[in-house]
């Protein structure tokens, strides 16, 4: 059985923090990942400011033409509220719930309330929000062209988990793994439980060594273990994936335009 992946960006991120998925997972695991509007390949367009834009503008009905083979969710940081709501919109529109869903260093999405966004959308504030994050360069974090640059894009993002209102809706009912960074500070363990109750099914933790951006920190370790965590939700669905070939060939990545 044949699966894809798909991967949604932290703030200020792109669908190239995935680049190298494809070369390091099997043939038979498929990376689709998201660029969104104001980001990486799309930064000339205006980026989005809220949840609902995202889902209305088109994401929800690409990611609908994927749903011919099993379709995993992986999203980073605001990548996981983004992953999760469009888990729950898919749900409404076309029935569907994913095998399984892997959220990245954050917190469950009702916690965001009590997260001072304000504080962080100042240019100061979010040169600070950067630095504590970790992952940014500090030849960056002192370069003001590149900063001017990236600050509407953070700016935005911001605004998106700011402005989310929690919504009650049943558990997704499906299986959810949670993926922290040890030395991430931004995530706290009390409101990381709360991905129990929106997932409804089997749930666990799983730990890298990393701060914030872990993920690309200890990319062959994350790697490693999501592919154990989706051949486990094949098989509880009833395939498999097949045994690794001797020479793996590379897998196309497209990004959702």
């Amino acid at each position: 059985m044949t699966v894809r992946i798909l991967c949604l960006p932290p703030a200020g991120g792109g669908a190239h923090l995935y680049r190298h998925w494809p070369r390091r997972l099997p043939r038979h695991i498929g990376v689709v990942a998201v660029e969104l509007p104001g980001h990486g390949s799309r930064v000339a367009e205006p980026p989005l400011h809220s949840t609902a834009e995202l889902l209305t503008s088109g994401l929800r009905d690409e990611v609908e033409t994927l749903l011919d083979r099993p379709l995993v969710v992986f999203g980073h940081s605001m990548g996981a509220v983004l992953g999760f709501d469009l888990c729950r919109a898919l749900r409404r529109s076309a029935g569907w719930r994913p095998p399984g869903l892997v959220v990245a260093g954050s917190d469950a999405p009702d916690t965001l309330v009590h997260k001072d966004y304000a504080s962080r959308m100042t240019d100061e504030g979010i040169t600070r929000f950067l630095r504590t994050m970790g992952g940014t360069p500090e030849a960056i974090l002192c370069n003001e062209d590149y900063l001017a640059m990236l600050r509407p894009v953070i700016r935005a993002d911001l605004t998106v988990l700011a402005g989310r209102v929690p919504v009650a809706e049943p558990a997704l009912g499906c299986p959810v793994r949670v993926y922290l960074g040890r030395e991430d500070s931004s995530v706290t363990l009390d409101r990381v439980f709360g991905w129990a109750v929106e997932g409804g099914g089997d749930f666990a933790i799983r730990t890298f060594p990393g701060t914030h951006f872990f993920v690309q920190e200890s990319e062959d370790l994350v790697l490693d273990r999501l592919q154990q965590d989706v051949r486990e939700w094949l098989r509880a669905v009833g395939g498999d994936l097949p045994d690794p070939p001797l020479a793996v060939l590379e897998s196309s990545a497209p990004s959702l335009m």
